[in-house]
């Protein structure tokens, strides 16, 4: 069968009811092993989105893939039924429990049975999501001495491609799996105009570019797909507060910015004062930009790509 839903395992509920953890299948010739996954995050509902749409027409040429594509398009269901982040009764970061254990818990049952699944694969790539206090440009992460992941990322229709040396997390799957490329972009628990469509298309593109999809069945032209910035730890700056009270963005995700902008104010919610006013350092892109309002001395604000 080119196309098959499996459930990849089944977690019991203390009902008795049990949920499946599934994955979409699309098997075609001999060519290289893609896995898609999102939904690692109970809050980020837009990855999901994502592989719809990629499932979508991956199911209208299936007949013509070159490789194999896996689609999990929710590892974490019981989170994304309450929108919430962590594994709910056991309040456990499914991203922090890679690469699991047969024996452990349902987290780490179903942490390592993905890895099983995805051992040897040519390609695993993540669909991260955000955090719901913030608003994402439309990027990529990916190891900076992974070089292959780096130049497939290059072709994911993303506004940046963040090459990080720094460590990803312990029990993170980027760290449980070299080579894995992180695409995020939009708004946690909510989707995105826009978003969705780039990542999907990104999604599409970097399976045409790997020989999975033949070019001519993509739904758009290769010449739309966006070329990102491409930069590495020191060109990705963090802003931080300094005093609490209430942010209030002067910009948007992606935005231009000179040195010496405002990016965005922090204002004393009853008086109005202007407590603190958060500047760019140099000239660059808004990343990602703080959406969540009240905010302590010390909370992330905002993200900058310098130029």
């Amino acid at each position: 069968m080119p196309h098959s839903l499996e459930v990849l395992i089944e977690i019991e509920l203390p009902t008795g009811d049990v949920v499946g953890v599934h994955r979409r299948r699309f098997a075609g010739g001999v060519g290289p092993h893609v896995v898609l996954v999102a939904g690692i995050r109970g809050d980020t509902p837009e990855g999901t989105r994502v592989l719809h749409a990629v499932g979508r027409h991956l199911e209208s040429v299936a007949d013509r893939l070159t490789g194999t594509v896996d689609l999990y398009p929710c590892l974490n269901p019981l989170a994304a039924h309450q929108g919430a982040r962590n594994w709910p009764g056991l309040d456990v970061d499914l991203n922090r429990r890679f690469p699991g254990r047969h024996d452990g818990h349902a987290p780490d049952r179903v942490a390592a049975r993905f890895m099983a699944e995805v051992e040897g694969a040519d390609q695993v790539i993540e669909l991260r999501g955000a955090h719901p206090a913030f608003r994402l440009a439309p990027h990529a992460r990916v190891g900076k001495d992974q070089l292959v992941a780096v130049e497939r990322a290059s072709t994911a229709n993303v506004r940046a491609l963040w090459t990080s040396s720094a460590s990803p997390g312990a029990g993170s799957l980027e760290e449980a799996i070299p080579g894995l490329i992180g695409l995020l972009g939009g708004v946690g628990n909510r989707l995105t105009d826009g978003v969705g469509l780039e990542l999907a298309d990104g999604l599409l593109n970097l399976l045409a570019v790997m020989g999975v999809i033949p070019e001519e069945d993509l739904p758009f032209h290769w010449a739309a797909v966006q070329r990102p910035a491409v930069v590495d730890d020191e060109h990705v700056v963090d802003l931080r507060s300094m005093r609490g009270g209430l942010f209030i963005p002067a910009v948007g995700a992606w935005a231009e910015v000179d040195a010496g902008d405002v990016v965005g104010e922090v204002i004393e919610p009853i008086s109005g004062e202007v407590r603190e006013e958060l500047r760019a350092p140099a000239a660059g892109r808004v990343l990602a930009l703080r959406e969540e309002p009240v905010i302590y001395p010390g909370n992330l604000v905002c993200r900058l790509v310098l130029a």
